[in-house]
């Protein structure tokens, strides 16, 4: 489901043009009076009405990105956001961020139609962003500006180099060189803007959010939402985007934890909640947090999972992979196997349903016939777990005819492909079939 406050985002790029056009046909009724006529003697005339100026478009070729400003206590967890400036289609893109130093806990893509995926492989400071929407599809990554199409959540670290004071700033980008498709024809935009934001170290004590629980789904009105980080009071104030919380709804637990609960059927301004059964998809929501004195962190939501403890994986690129999921779900889904002698096919699973689940992995043919033994993994609910496909599950064999990745479970996880290159330390996302 859609949210209507998106729908509206993605038509912005339509009524700019509706708009101009209505000011051009007024400006010209307004200025087509017959020749030698004029006001009535005596009468007092009436100002030609001047039609307000549209604002210039940008054109369709140039695409704007920015990341946005935030402020962050230096024990709290900065989210890194990168926005469009403008509705624009994103179909294929890649890009490095440039941040301060910190281990990263979590990357999201969003997108209005929940249909993109993306992969961030971190290497110490050196960070790739690939991000890819289905190519049988117009692309909608991109086309709501109301909301980031990337955050990235880190811990920042705090070293005798490099300390964290009150009020130290520092800058955060994107490489000037990034690169966009609008949609699922791959063709580029010829001219990318970048616009670099800045992280600021707020005041001891000020409120900061770390993780939503739940981080994501469709929620029925009156669902109670965990919000956890740091500096929360009794006069913290809580907002979500596309709901309303009223301060009644609000339990303070700890300077760690405040609970909400949602009202999706009323306005700001209402005293008390309809409960008409609207609901909320949280996926990509501006969490807003607030201090007495004005302090505001804002994090956008994503289904956060912590990856499961295991044997680590044979091939070490794969440790350095952070999964971007869509928000599709799976019971069965496909991936085309791909092996040489540098590549290599993975795969990420999440599992935020609620309740564990024994995922069966196989190789299968073109037919979809299984050519292997079944591999189970146990995934327990709130766990992910990121693998190279043959070289972890199938010793390193690819068995003949083996064509395609087949993952089945019985309850709704969240599935992301990926090939990988060992030479050139890249993985790219493949959306599963």
């Amino acid at each position: 489901m859609i949210k209507v406050g998106r729908q509206r985002s993605v038509f912005i790029g339509r009524l700019w043009i509706v708009l101009l056009a209505i000011s051009i046909a007024g400006s010209w009724s307004c200025g087509s009076s017959s020749a030698g006529t004029g006001p009535v003697s005596g009468a007092t005339p009436t100002p030609t009405p001047v039609a307000t100026p549209t604002p210039t478009p940008t054109s369709p070729s140039l695409l704007e990105l920015k990341v946005l400003n935030t402020s962050v206590p230096a024990n709290g967890i900065f989210q890194f956001q990168l926005s469009t400036t403008e509705p624009k289609p994103i179909g294929h893109g890649s890009t490095r961020p440039t941040v301060p130093s910190g281990p990263v806990r979590g990357v999201a893509v969003n997108d209005p139609a929940g249909q993109a995926v993306g992969i961030a492989v971190v290497n110490g400071s050196d960070i790739a962003i690939q991000l890819a929407s289905p190519n049988n599809l117009v692309a909608t990554l991109g086309t709501d500006v109301n909301y980031p199409i990337v955050t990235m959540s880190m811990q920042l670290d705090k070293t005798a180099q490099q300390p964290l004071n009150v009020g130290d700033t520092f800058p955060i980008a994107i490489a000037a060189n990034p690169i966009f498709f609008p949609d699922a024809s791959n063709q580029a935009y010829p001219k990318i803007t970048t616009a670099a934001g800045t992280l600021t170290i707020a005041p001891v004590g000020s409120p900061s959010v770390s993780d939503v629980i739940p981080g994501g789904g469709l929620l029925a009105d009156r669902t109670h939402i965990r919000i956890l980080g740091s500096g929360f009071d009794a006069n913290t104030r809580v907002s979500i985007e596309d709901t309303t919380i009223f301060q009644s709804d609000t339990t303070l637990v700890s300077a760690n934890e405040i609970d909400v609960v949602i009202c999706n059927g009323a306005s700001e301004t209402a005293s008390t909640c309809p409960n008409t059964g609207a609901t909320l998809q949280l996926d990509g929501e501006r969490v807003r947090v607030k201090d007495q004195n004005n302090n505001v962190n804002e994090y956008y939501t994503y289904q956060r999972a912590d990856d499961v403890a295991a044997t680590p994986s044979n091939t070490p690129l794969i440790a350095l992979v952070h999964p971007m999921f869509s928000r599709q779900t799976y019971t069965t889904a496909t991936i085309p196997l791909v092996t040489s002698a540098t590549q290599f096919t993975g795969v990420s699973i999440q599992n935020t349903s609620g309740a564990q689940s024994v995922i069966d992995i196989s190789l299968v043919n073109d037919a979809n016939a299984s050519v292997s033994a079944t591999v189970q993994v146990t995934l327990p609910t709130g766990k992910k777990i990121t693998r190279d496909v043959i070289a972890d599950f199938f010793s390193g064999t690819v068995p003949a005819g083996a064509t395609k990745v087949k993952v089945s479970s019985p309850v709704n996880v969240q599935v992301l492909g990926m090939v990988g290159d060992t030479s050139a330390g890249t993985v790219v996302p493949v959306i599963p079939q």
